[in-house]
């Protein structure tokens, strides 16, 4: 979705089709990048049908397959709705409405997705848990007896920390889509009778459909995969149950059934948003864009802006706040300052300098592979090049435990040369996280001219020396686009590289994740905040492109 473009624009996005045959290395490299993305469900088709029949027939004759796949799809249908819910109506309050401070409020509702949600779910027991809590215990101070709050565990607790940190992806999606819709679209809706409610539901919403679906796709499968988050608040789900196979009972046949069927359940949710997505057809025709006007809201006004702050400091202000009092404290304590500093043959400086240099690794590769996946796509439009776009995906259906035991398998038994070493924790990113660099490469290549590589080839450079001379140059903020996602979304991965890494090898995740497990919040704010504050670096590139982006437009 997006402004009209002009005819001559037209011209140059209706000209992507070459008229020559495929390049046959090109077609090679996708398929190379294609067998790589594969070796997860493969692992898993075969372990689950050729190894786990026993574990079948156990799972099946008890309950438990039947209450995991219950737990999870109810915890996955509620924390979708209310992503969808609060990320529409935060992007139209913020987009379509006089809001105070509506501007600012664009930045603090977009940055809660930089902070992973297991930490949230950290800072939320913190808050409310019964024994010990913070709030339980301010109100028992006032009241001078014990008041009854909210339990944060279980299905609504796991369900309220998802969402209040999975909603930024159907915020930042929708209020694109607000920006971006032509104001006569529901001018002539008000011109035939309908009044506003009937305009959002009849106009508004079908055009934000697409991006809608995308968003709640992305919801969805995030909350499959979660891991941190469902263990912390005692739900168990899908992956935590594979999670416990695999670490704590060392049981790879009951963890590859599992994870069957969570792949199965994921796929499903991805051909859905595939066929919702491929019917999605939004075209603005007029060229004279200009956006709407903003809805006043009169009396609701402060009404709104309450809501709005209710909002971003439940899933901003309070978890950042409370991590850097945590860390004060931690800084001004010796003895948890020395316990933060230094873990065992680890010292801080190792935990951030891990993150960062695998997370970086694993954007350059991501970036590389997808490369070849989306010129194929791109410029050589078809149904082989199609499969093979989509195929390298799928990793949004792949949960970071699954990788991690499609690749501990992988690694002991075929390369052992990698087995043990950071390499594998980076594999599993790449996996796990492709699918954005693919995505984002493509994106930029279809706003690419091919006239430009015909003219490159004509003046006598090869196919290679027009990718890197001509092609990357001119698309790489696209790409660097999709390298910060991988990287953002790399450094918070948690299943996999808990799985994965080697003795000796502990990112900012693991450590704050280790030291919280065990109750020690204090020393794990540094290393929380720290987190929070490096992923905000390419959030903040990603939303100041898209912003140059749509004044360009």
């Amino acid at each position: 979705m997006g402004r009209p473009c002009n005819n001559e624009s037209m011209q140059i996005f209706t000209s992507q089709r070459p008229r020559t045959a495929i390049s046959p290395r090109l077609l090679a490299a996708a398929g190379l990048v294609a067998l790589f993305v594969a070796i997860p469900f493969g692992y898993i088709i075969i372990r689950a049908t050729t190894g786990g029949m026993e574990v079948w027939v156990r799972l099946l004759v008890s309950d438990r397959l039947r209450d995991l796949l219950l737990n999870t799809l109810i915890l996955m249908t509620v924390v979708t709705t209310g992503a969808l819910l609060t990320g529409v109506g935060m992007a139209w309050l913020t987009e379509r409405t006089d809001l105070p401070g509506r501007n600012i409020f664009r930045w603090l509702l977009a940055l809660p997705l930089v902070i992973p949600a297991y930490i949230g779910a950290i800072v939320h027991l913190a808050l409310l848990r019964s024994r010990g809590g913070m709030i339980p215990q301010a109100l028992a101070s006032i009241f001078g007896e014990a008041v009854p709050t909210p339990s944060p565990l279980g299905l609504w607790g796991a369900a309220f920390i998802l969402t209040l940190f999975t909603y930024p992806y159907v915020y930042l999606l929708s209020g694109a889509a607000f920006r971006n819709m032509h104001a006569s679209m529901e001018e002539a809706a008000r011109s035939f009778g309908r009044n506003s409610w009937q305009t959002f539901w009849q106009v508004t919403l079908p055009a934000l459909r697409p991006g809608l679906a995308a968003g709640a796709l992305l919801v969805a499968l995030d909350t499959l995969a979660e891991y941190g988050t469902v263990a912390l608040l005692r739900y168990e789900t899908f992956s935590s149950a594979i999670f416990a196979q695999l670490y704590g009972r060392f049981d790879r046949s009951s963890a590859a059934v599992l994870s069957g069927v969570l792949v199965a359940l994921a796929v499903l949710i991805l051909w859905a948003e595939i066929r919702v997505h491929g019917r999605a057809r939004f075209t603005q025709m007029d060229s004279g864009w200009r956006p709407a006007a903003l809805l006043p809201l009169g009396k609701w006004k402060w009404a709104a802006f309450l809501l709005v702050l209710g909002v971003s400091s439940a899933s901003l202000l309070v978890p950042v706040s409370v991590l850097t009092f945590w860390s004060v404290s931690a800084l001004l304590d010796p003895q948890a300052l020395a316990a933060v500093f230094r873990s065992g043959s680890q010292g801080f400086g190792n935990f951030a300098w891990n993150s960062l240099w695998s997370s970086s690794l694993a954007a350059l590769l991501a970036v590389a592979l997808s490369i070849p996946v989306a010129l194929l796509a791109v410029r050589y439009p078809g149904h082989l090049s199609r499969f093979i776009s989509r195929f390298c995906q799928v990793g949004y259906a792949l949960p970071g435990v699954v990788i991690a035991l499609s690749l501990t398998a992988l690694g002991s038994q075929y390369l052992p040369f990698m087995y043990g070493t950071p390499l594998m924790v980076i594999m599993a990113y790449v996996l796990r996280h492709m699918p954005q660099a693919v995505r984002a490469s493509q994106a930029a290549l279809e706003r690419l001219s091919p006239t430009l590589e015909e003219a490159a080839r004509t003046l006598g450079r090869s196919s290679l020396q027009t990718l890197f001379q001509v092609t990357i140059p001119l698309v790489l903020p696209g790409l660097l686009a999709g390298g910060a996602l991988v990287f953002l979304t790399s450094l918070k991965e948690l299943p996999a590289t808990l799985l994965l890494r080697p003795a000796g090898f502990d990112t900012l995740a693991v450590r704050v994740w280790v030291w919280a497990d065990e109750g020690f919040y204090a020393q794990a704010a540094p290393a929380a905040l720290l987190l929070v504050l490096v992923s905000a670096i390419p959030l903040s590139f990603l939303l100041r492109r898209e912003q140059i982006f749509n004044e360009r437009s």
